[in-house]
């Protein structure tokens, strides 16, 4: 039977899908782990950025999401979508006075596609105790180059600081909570420590990120 809730739904996903032509900025990064790139559009004031990022390797995917942030860099919405063959996952993570609502759909089968490509099955979309996310700092999604990008604009002096961050982890889109400290360095870069990882990161005059090793490198603008 037709479902007007279903199709509207739909409809919906779809539009958040499309990037927003007012943000005026192209980026492009080539995928250093995997075969794949990451492209976002944003605003000058890195209030607003859409992105897609398309992803190899034994289980091929993509992702997109939608950010939108106050002017002064704190997270209102994040919503991440990835799909591939068989399956299809969303989170969504807004802040309503002070406290983040976490809402997830998912359609297909993840975990049936892991197990074909080989791979444990994938925890579940979302976190379970959405007050975990009151104390953090941040919103970010996990080794998506413009998210390094965001502290790197916001750096104010040369001092380490501390971040509790609230990570989206793709494919499975399970929102984790993690600490980073950020030690900016005298080239303009950043070192960045955290429960997931060390690594040190390049930044251009503007502040996007150039390199991040092992994850990605901006594309030239020209080949050679």
């Amino acid at each position: 039977m037709f479902s007007l809730t279903a199709n509207r739904e739909t409809a919906a996903e779809e539009a958040a899908a499309l990037l927003d032509p007012a943000l005026d900025r192209a980026l492009l990064w080539q995928r250093l782990d995997v075969v794949g790139t990451d492209f976002a559009v944003v605003d000058q004031q890195l209030t607003a950025a859409d992105g897609v990022a398309l992803i190899g390797g034994v289980l091929p995917y993509c992702l997109h999401y939608r950010l939108r942030r106050e002017p002064d860099g704190r997270c209102t919405t994040l919503s991440v979508t990835t799909e591939g063959a068989g399956w299809r996952r969303r989170v969504r993570l807004r802040r309503d006075a002070e406290q983040w609502r976490v809402d997830t759909h998912e359609s297909g089968d993840l975990d049936a596609a892991l197990r074909r490509a080989g791979r444990p099955v994938a925890p579940i979309a979302g976190i379970d105790d959405t007050n975990r996310l009151d104390a953090v700092g941040e919103i970010a999604i996990a080794r998506a180059p413009l998210f390094a990008t965001l502290p790197g604009r916001h750096r104010d002096g040369s001092e380490p600081t501390r971040t509790r961050v609230g990570l989206v982890v793709p494919p499975s889109l399970a929102v984790v909570v993690v600490d980073s400290q950020r030690h900016p360095l005298p080239d303009g870069g950043m070192r960045v420590e955290s429960d997931t990882g060390n690594a040190t990161i390049s930044f251009d005059k503007a502040g996007f990120v150039t390199h991040w090793p092992g994850v990605a490198r901006r594309a030239p603008a020209h080949l050679a």
